[in-house]
C-alpha cells in the first residue's frame, strides 16, 4: 500500500506534457542519514479519525510532501499535538520543514482520510484518499489543491469516485503521466463520467483523463500501488488479485495497450497475493513490498528475475525472545540511490539472492538467508543491487510502523506511520506517528551569555528581538511563547535581530544559536514594553456583534476614529483566543465551526499602538422559513436509462432559490444522502435489490418533508 510520493519537488510551471522526466536520483545533496540519528520534531499527529477502508492499520499518518517550506502530513487523524497542546486539524496537516512546528494558518477542512500526496509540476498539489468533501464541497476521492492556501484548484477538472471511492496512490511518471490508482468505478474529468476499474492516468497539465488507456485488472479491494518501468513499457500494478494463482499481487500492463499483460510471473514468499506497494527505479530493478513481511527486488534487464529478497521475524540467535517478530512491509520509497522500505516490522531482517520461504522463516536463525541485523519500521536498501544499508538502523518503537518517507531539502528524513518513540530505551524522544530524523553535526554552538544580551522590546504593533552576536553560529532561531504556551517558532536568521507581530498577551521570546542542525540551549530574552503617554492611547471599537448563518460567522463594530486596521480573534469552547485575520472595515467574515464560539476585536493605528481587546455579542439570527415540500409521490418519478442509471426526476417548489436534496432506501433499510443538486433530476449509479428513492427541498440549513418518488427500482 503506497500512500506516497516518490519524489517531494515542485517542478517548473514551465515543464511541457510528454517531456516531463521525473529522475528517482533527484534529491538534496546532503549525505544519507546513518545511525544514530536523532529525532527533531515536538509536534506529531492525534487521535483516530473515521475511514471505510484503513481503520484495520491504526495508523494515524499516511503521506508526506514538502512544498512552499512546509511537510505536509495527510492520514486518518483528526488533531495535531506536542504532548503539551492540542489541536484539532483532521486528516492534512502542514509543519515548518525545518523545525517540526505545526503551521497554523493551513487550516482546509477535509472531510476523510488523505491517503497519498504528490506535487504538480506547476505549484499545485494532488490529494488522494476517501476525502470526499473539501472545505464544503463534494469532491470524490481525489482533490487537487492550493498548498498556500489550502483551497480547492478547481481548474484542475478530475474527478475520481464510485465503488469504495478511495485513492491510494499518486505518481507522476516520467512517461508524463499522472497515474492514480486505488479501489474506485468512475471517473471524470468535465465531460461524461466513465466507467473505469480502480486505475487511470491523466494529464497533469490539463487533468484530461487518456480515456484509450483502461486496464481491466480483476482485484480483492483495489490497488494500492502503481509504478511505470523507466526502462521499457510496463506499468506495474500492486493489489491482491481475485485469482491470486494468476498474478499473486502484482501484474504489469502495457503504458501504450492496456489490454496487454506484460509480465505476470511475480510470486511472493508464501503465496498470499498482497502486495501494497511497487516502484520502477532508472536502473531497471524493482521494488516490491507487501504481506508476509516480505519485499522483493526484480531485475527488467534479465527477463525479471529476482535479485534480492528480504523477510523480517524473530531470530532466536539475536534476541532473546520472540516478541519482536518482524511484519509486512507497507510502502517504498526512492531518495537518491536510497530505497527506504517502511513496515510494521519490529526484530531482525534477512536477505537472500532467491526467494525466501516464509513458510519456514518464524525463526530466521534456521532460514538458509544472511541475517543483517535488527529492524525497526523503515529501512534502507541500495537502488541498483537491493542490499540492505546496515549502517541506517534509527531504533524507534511502535505498533503500525511506517507508512511513507520523504527526505526534505534540510537532509532531514520524515516518517509518518505508528511511532511511539525514537532512541535507545534511556534516551528516547516521543514519536507522536510523526517521526524527523536528523544527523548530528559536528558540535553544539555555545548559547547566548545571559538574559541581558537578548532584549524583547515591544512597541505598538510590532515586537523587536535582539541579542549579542556568537561567532560560533551560522545562524539564530527565534521562539516565542504567548500565555505561557509551548514556544513556538517565529523565525531564522543570520543576522542579530528579528522583528516580529505584537501579540495581545503575554510574550516570551527565546533565542538558539545553530551550527548545521546542532543547537544550542535557548536564552530567554528580557521583556520590556514601551507604552505611549495617555493622551495618544488607542480608542477601542465599540458595538461589536457576530451572527452566524450557515457556514460563516459574519463579525461587525463601529468603527474608531484614525483606525488602520482591525485584528479579529476567536476563542472555541472557552479555550485561548486565537488570531482569525484583520480588516481594514468594520466588518470580518469567517467559517463557523460545530461548537461554541466568541469573538473579540481590536483596533490599531498608524503609529503601531493596539487598542484594548473587546468582546463582541452574539446576535440574534432569523432562520429562513421551512420549503414546502414537492407536492405529492405523482410528481417525483424514477427510471432507468439504458446504461443501468437511475433518473429522478420531479415538480419544482414555489421557489425560485430552493435546492434538492436525493436520498434513497435499499431492500428497506437506512435512507441514505445521495446528493444535493439545484436541478431538477438526478441520475444515480444503481446496485443490487429494491431501491426507494425520496426527494426533499431545501432552503439553506432548512429541508422540506421528503417525498416518496415512484416506482421501486429493481437494481
Amino acid at each position: 500500500m503506497r500512500f506516497k510520493i516518490i519524489l517531494s519537488l515542485v517542478f517548473s510551471a514551465t515543464a511541457i506534457f510528454g517531456a516531463f522526466f521525473i529522475s528517482s536520483n533527484q534529491v538534496s545533496a546532503q549525505a544519507d542519514i546513518n545511525y544514530p540519528a536523532i529525532q527533531e520534531t515536538n509536534w506529531g499527529l492525534k487521535t483516530t479519525g473515521a475511514s471505510r477502508t484503513v481503520n484495520r492499520f491504526s495508523t494515524l499518518g499516511f503521506a508526506l510532501a514538502e512544498a512552499n517550506g512546509k511537510m505536509f502530513v495527510g492520514g486518518n487523524f483528526l488533531e495535531v499535538t506536542n504532548g503539551d497542546r492540542t489541536e484539532s486539524q483532521p486528516y492534512l496537516a502542514a509543519f515548518d520543514v525545518r523545525t517540526g512546528v505545526w503551521d497554523e494558518s493551513f487550516t482546509p477542512s477535509v472531510g476523510g482520510a488523505v491517503l497519498d500526496i504528490e506535487n504538480s509540476p506547476d505549484g499545485k498539489m494532488w490529494l488522494g484518499g476517501e476525502i470526499d468533501t473539501l472545505n464544503g464541497s463534494q469532491l470524490g476521492a481525489f482533490v487537487t489543491i492550493d498548498p498556500t492556501t489550502g483551497n480547492v484548484d478547481n481548474s484542475f477538472p478530475t474527478r475520481i469516485y464510485g465503488g469504495t471511492s478511495v485513492v491510494r496512490d499518486i505518481t507522476l511518471e516520467s512517461d508524463g503521466w499522472l497515474y492514480i490508482a486505488g479501489a474506485f468505478t468512475t471517473a471524470n474529468d468535465g465531460g461524461n463520467p466513465i466507467s473505469v476499474k480502480d486505475i487511470i492516468r491523466v494529464n497533469p497539465e490539463t487533468g484530461l483523463i487518456d480515456r484509450s488507456w483502461l486496464p481491466n485488472i480483476e482485484t480483492f479491494h483495489g490497488l494500492f500501488g502503481v509504478s511505470a518501468s523507466k526502462t521499457n513499457d510496463s506499468v506495474y500494478l500492486a493489489g491482491r488479485s481475485n485469482n491470486t494463482s494468476k498474478n499473486q499481487g502484482l501484474i504489469a500492463v502495457d503504458r501504450n495497450n492496456s489490454s496487454t499483460i506484460t509480465w505476470d510471473g511475480f510470486r511472493d514468499n508464501r503465496s498470499s497475493g498482497w502486495m501494497y506497494d511497487v516502484e520502477a527505479t532508472v536502473h531497471g530493478t524493482v521494488f516490491i513490498a507487501g504481506t508476509e513481511h516480505g519485499s522483493y527486488i526484480h531485475d527488467e534487464a534479465n527477463n525479471m528475475d529476482i535479485i534480492m529478497s528480504h523477510v523480517t521475524s524473530s531470530n532466536s540467535d539475536y534476541q532473546p525472545n520472540n516478541t519482536r517478530r518482524g511484519g509486512d512491509y507497507q510502502d517504498i520509497s526512492i531518495e537518491g540511490d536510497t530505497v527506504y522500505m517502511t513496515c510494521h516490522c519490529w526484530g531482525s531482517h534477512s536477505s537472500k539472492s532467491s526467494l525466501i520461504d516464509y513458510r519456514v522463516a518464524w525463526d530466521l536463525a534456521f532460514v538458509d538467508a544472511t541475517y543483517t541485523g535488527s529492524v525497526n519500521a523503515v529501512i534502507a536498501y541500495d537502488i541498483r543491487t537491493g542490499v540492505r544499508k546496515t549502517e541506517f538502523n534509527p531504533y524507534m518503537s511502535g505498533d503500525v510502523g511506517g507508512w511513507d518517507t520523504v527526505k526534505a531539502s534540510d537532509g532531514c528524513l520524515w516518517i509518518t506511520g505508528g511511532f511511539n518513540a525514537v532512541g535507545e530505551t534511556g534516551n528516547q524522544s516521543p514519536g507522536r506517528d510523526l517521526v524527523r530524523l536528523c544527523i548530528e553535526g559536528g558540535g553544539t554552538p555555545p548559547e547566548i551569555a545571559s538574559t541581558e544580551e537578548c532584549l524583547a522590546t515591544v512597541s505598538g504593533e510590532m515586537v523587536t528581538v535582539s541579542w549579542d552576536e556568537v561567532a560560533e553560529a551560522e545562524d539564530y532561531v527565534i521562539r516565542r511563547s504567548v500565555d505561557g504556551s509551548t514556544p513556538s517558532w517565529r523565525g531564522v536568521t543570520t543576522d542579530t535581530s528579528l522583528i516580529d507581530n505584537n501579540r495581545d498577551a503575554a510574550l516570551v521570546y527565546y533565542v538558539e544559536t545553530r551550527s548545521g542542525i546542532d543547537r544550542s540551549e535557548r536564552t530567554t530574552c528580557t521583556t520590556t514594553i514601551e507604552t505611549p503617554p495617555p493622551e495618544t492611547q488607542p480608542v477601542e471599537p465599540t458595538n461589536c456583534e457576530y451572527k452566524i448563518i450557515n457556514d460563516a460567522v459574519e463579525v461587525s463594530w463601529t468603527a474608531t476614529p484614525n483606525a488602520e486596521t482591525y485584528v479579529v480573534y476567536r476563542s472555541v469552547d472557552e479555550s485561548n483566543q486565537f488570531w482569525r485575520g484583520t480588516s481594514s472595515t468594520n466588518n470580518f467574515i469567517d467559517t463557523t465551526r460545530g461548537t461554541t464560539l466568541e469573538y473579540f476585536v481590536l483596533a490599531t493605528y498608524e503609529d503601531r499602538t493596539r487598542s484594548n481587546r473587546v468582546s463582541c455579542n452574539l446576535a440574534t439570527v432569523t432562520p429562513p422559513p421551512v420549503p414546502e415540500p414537492i407536492a405529492n409521490v405523482n410528481d417525483c418519478q424514477v427510471a432507468v436509462n439504458n446504461n443501468n442509471k437511475a433518473i429522478i426526476s420531479w415538480d419544482s417548489i414555489d421557489d425560485a432559490t430552493a435546492e434538492y436534496v436525493v436520498s434513497r432506501s435499499v431492500n428497506g433499510g437506512k435512507v441514505w444522502w445521495r446528493g444535493r443538486v439545484n436541478a431538477l433530476s438526478f441520475e444515480d449509479t444503481l446496485r443490487a435489490g429494491e431501491i426507494v428513492y425520496y426527494v426533499e427541498a431545501a432552503s439553506g440549513n432548512e429541508r422540506s418533508e421528503r417525498t416518496l418518488c415512484s416506482p421501486v427500482i429493481e437494481g
